[in-house]
C-alpha cells in the first residue's frame, strides 16, 4: 500500500497539505544550535513532549549539535493528539521528517506502507547495542518480519497499585492472581467498597491489555491473531464481570478516563489501580505510606505477563540524511543521554541495562518492579490494524460489552478482525 493510499484509507486529509503547511499548523520548530563539524546537513526530527515546558529535548539537541561532525538536528515539536495524522499528511505529500519519535502501535501501518527504514544492519554495527535490554528490540519489529524498524528509547510497563489500609481492613492480602483480584472485589463489595475502575474511556485500552496479557491471553500467535480464542474470551469476561455481576466498579467507570481513575484511587473510592510508574510521584505525594505497588497479578502468580509500551525512534525511508539520522537516534540511546531523559519530566523507564543500575532505578522498589517487568512485558502487536484498534475501535467495542449489548466473544472478534486487517 502506498503512503498516499494509506493516508486516504485512514481518512487523514484527502488532498494533504505540504510539509511546511503541516508543520506550521501543529507545533514549534527549534533549530538547537549549529554544527561544529564540516557537514552542513540538517536533520528534521519530529517529536511530541509529555511536558511541554520541559527543556530536556532542546538541551540534548544542543549537546548533539555541539559535538556532531556529520550535521545538526532541528526539532519539530507536535502535540501527540495530532502527531500520527501529521506524519501521514506530510508523507503523503512527499515530505515528512528524516527521523521521529514513534509509538510502537504505529509500526504496522507505516512498515506496510514502506515508510520506515530497516535499522537492523546499523544496530548490529552500533557499539551501544549490547547495553539495550535484548527483549526490547522486539518492540521495534512487526509480525512476520525479523527486521528492527524502531530503536528502543523510553519504555514503560504496567503494574498494580493498591491501598494497604483498605486491604487490611477487609482482611485481604495483596493479590497475586486474577482469581485473587476477583475474590478481593467480592469481599470489598460486601463491605461497600469498590475494588477498581475498568477505565472504559480514553486510554483505557492499555489497562485492559495489561489485564488480558497477564491473564494468559495473547494478541498474536506467530502471524495469526488469537485475541478472540477461548482463553482471551474467558479473561475478558472476568474484566467485564468486575463492572457487571461483581458490581466492583464505581459509577462512571465504563466511560472513565485516567483522571477519573486516579481520582477514585486517591480518594479511596477504589482499592486498586492498574497503571505505570507515571503515577508514582502523584500517588506517593497524596497517600504517603498508604500505597503499594505489585507486579500485575497473573494466571498462576504475579509477574507472569503485562503490557509494555515503547516510545522509540525511527528513520524514514525517504530521508536523504539516513546516516545522520541514525547518528542522532543512537546518540540519544547512549548512557549519559539516556540517564538525562529518563530522570527528566519526559522520562519513563530506561532501555539500557547500565542506566537501570543507576539511581533512582536501583533502589526504588516500585521502579525495580517496573524494570523487572521489561523481561516479560509484551507490546501491542506490530500489525497494520493496531493503530485503528487503539485509536478508534477499542473504546466503543468494550463499552458495548460492558453494557451487555455485545458478548465477550463478539467484542473480541470485532477487535481481532480489525487487527487482522479484515
Amino acid at each position: 500500500m502506498k503512503i498516499r493510499a494509506l493516508a486516504r484509507t485512514l481518512a487523514v486529509a484527502a488532498g494533504a497539505a505540504t510539509l511546511l503547511a503541516s508543520c506550521a499548523s501543529g507545533g514549534s520548530t527549534a533549530s538547537a544550535g549549529s554544527s561544529t563539524g564540516s557537514s552542513t546537513a540538517v536533520l528534521n526530527y519530529w517529536l511530541w513532549q509529555d511536558d511541554a515546558t520541559d527543556q530536556t529535548w532542546a538541551q540534548l539537541a544542543e549537546e548533539f549539535n555541539a559535538q556532531s561532525t556529520t550535521g545538526t538536528v532541528a526539532l519539530q515539536v507536535i502535540p501527540l493528539a495530532q502527531y500520527e495524522d501529521k506524519m501521514l499528511n506530510a508523507l503523503a505529500s512527499g515530505g515528512g521528517p528524516d527521523a521521529a519519535r514513534f509509538k510502537d502501535w504505529w509500526l504496522g501501518e507505516f512498515v506496510k506502507a514502506k515508510a520506515l527504514e530497516p535499522l537492523t544492519t546499523k544496530i548490529d554495527a552500533w557499539g551501544g547495542k549490547s547495553d539495550v535490554v535484548p527483549e526490547l528490540f522486539n518492540s521495534g519489529k512487526v509480525a512476520g518480519d525479523d527486521a528492527v524498524y524502531m530503536l528502543p528509547h523510553q519504555f514503560t510497563t504496567l503494574y498494580m497499585y493498591y491501598r494497604p489500609s483498605i486491604f487490611a481492613a477487609a482482611g485481604l492480602e495483596a493479590p497475586q492472581t486474577h482469581a485473587d483480584v476477583l475474590h478481593a472485589a467480592q469481599v470489598l463489595a460486601a463491605k461497600g467498597q469498590f475494588a477498581m475502575d475498568v477505565r472504559g474511556g480514553a486510554g483505557g485500552q492499555d489497562q485492559w491489555a495489561a489485564w488480558m496479557l497477564s491473564g494468559g491471553a495473547k494478541f498474536m500467535d506467530g502471524d495469526k491473531v488469537v485475541l478472540n480464542d477461548d482463553t482471551a474470551v474467558a479473561v475478558n469476561q472476568d474484566y467485564l464481570d468486575l463492572a457487571g455481576k461483581l458490581a466492583a466498579t464505581p459509577p462512571g467507570s465504563l466511560t472513565a478516563d485516567f483522571a477519573a481513575v486516579r481520582g477514585n484511587f486517591l480518594n479511596g473510592t477504589t482499592a486498586m489501580m492498574i497503571h505505570h510508574p507515571g503515577s508514582l510521584k502523584a500517588v506517593r505525594e497524596a497517600l504517603g505510606d498508604d500505597v503499594a505497588v505489585i507486579p500485575m497479578p497473573g494466571k498462576t502468580t504475579a509477574g507472569e505477563a503485562t503490557l509494555g509500551s515503547m516510545s522509540g525512534n525511527v528513520v524514514f525511508s525517504g530521508s536523504k540524511n539516513k546516516d545522520l539520522a541514525f547518528d542522532w537516534i543512537s546518540w540519544l540511546a547512549e548512557h549519559d543521554q539516556m540517564l538525562k531523559i529518563s530522570t527528566s519530566p519526559q522520562g519513563q523507564l530506561p532501555v539500557l541495562s547500565s542506566v537501570a543500575k543507576e539511581e533512582p532505578f536501583v533502589s526504588d522498589p516500585a521502579l525495580k518492579i517496573a524494570i523487572g517487568a521489561e523481561a516479560y512485558a509484551s507490546s501491542w502487536p506490530g500489525v497494520a490494524g493496531t493503530s485503528k484498534v487503539v485509536n478508534k475501535e477499542w473504546q466503543p467495542t468494550i463499552q458495548s460489552a460492558f453494557e451487555g449489548q455485545t458478548s465477550s466473544k463478539d467484542a473480541l472478534t470485532v477487535l481481532a478482525d480489525v487487527l487482522a486487517g479484515k
